[in-house]
């Protein structure tokens, strides 16, 4: 009996407890595990947020050429950043669908008497509800026009990084558009006008806004005669950068990968967002007989 009992003693004493050294171990196993579930569920959302702003572009990729069939116009989507919260520091981009207004300029800047581009005016499409594509999403196009410049990525400004005063800060980004012809197809010029600048008139004023200036876009007498593509202040109504394809892309992501303080350099961010977009955007693509949107 009495040994009986010592064994039960023993083995009752001997295994109800956990060392320091196991304690230490399992909260090390939980912490891991914790980071890791973190992770994850991160990544999940993020996926959400890129694919709930893609879906919201096809949308209205779609929508935008119905319209250009059915009314038998030429019709847009462009992609225009605005500053949203009580302190103007958060960035959403808004997917606004607008019409050519069968305006266009032709502007002799230099009066030298000969032509130096045609400019068309398009304006919202009322309509049409605006949609915004999550916080921290952001479209891109390839970048076209220059030499050894064409396997390069252009997004969009990133407005709570500049100035809204002064212009400073980072590099600007462009305005991406993408133009239907009326029967539906993708297109990257108005051939009914043969214009080679475009800009959405986002308050219908018959003014183009151009670095915090207003121009008529239609007197050569007080146009700047600018190149003017980079949108540096939120109203800012520049000329459109027409692509043939898009990419969507996490831009807060790219912020923390790369160095953001550094793209004050347009080169240097040309070429960290080159790097993120090749990798990990979404593409999207229209098939070059119809315009539709491929799945």
């Amino acid at each position: 009996m009495n040994e009986s009992r010592a064994r039960l003693s023993r083995t009752s004493g001997g295994g109800g407890g956990f060392t320091l050294i196991e304690l230490l171990v399992a909260m090390g196993v939980i912490a891991v595990l914790a980071v890791l579930t973190l992770m994850s569920m991160r990544g999940i959302a993020n996926d959400a947020r890129l694919a709930s702003a893609t879906n919201s572009v096809k949308a209205a990729l779609d929508n935008a050429r119905a319209m250009a069939m059915k009314n038998n116009t030429i019709v847009l989507v462009v992609f225009r950043p605005r500053l949203e919260g009580v302190h103007k520091q958060k960035q959403e981009v808004d997917i606004i669908t607008a019409k050519w207004t069968g305006e266009s300029a032709a502007l002799d800047t230099d009066n030298d008497g000969s032509l130096d581009f045609v400019v068309d005016r398009f304006v919202p499409i009322p309509a049409i509800v605006v949609r915004t594509i999550p916080a921290g999403i952001k479209i891109a196009a390839p970048k076209y026009g220059g030499d050894d410049e064409d396997d390069l990525w252009i997004t969009q400004t990133h407005l709570p990084a500049i100035d809204q005063v002064t212009g400073s800060g980072e590099a600007p980004g462009k305005m991406i558009a993408i133009m239907y012809g009326p029967d539906g197809t993708t297109i990257t010029r108005n051939s009914q006008s043969d214009s080679n600048r475009m800009f959405v008139d986002f308050n219908n004023d018959g003014l183009q806004r151009d670095d915090a200036a207003f121009w008529d876009y239609s007197n050569n007498s007080n146009y700047p005669g600018t190149t003017y593509f980079d949108q540096m202040f939120e109203d800012d109504e520049p000329f459109l950068a027409m692509a043939p394809f898009l990419a969507v892309f996490d831009d807060d992501e790219a912020r923390e990968i790369f160095d953001a303080t550094a793209w004050g350099s347009e080169v240097t961010r040309l070429e960290d967002l080159t790097e993120y977009i090749t990798q990990f955007a979404k593409r999207i693509h229209f098939n070059r007989y119809t315009g539709v949107v491929m799945k």
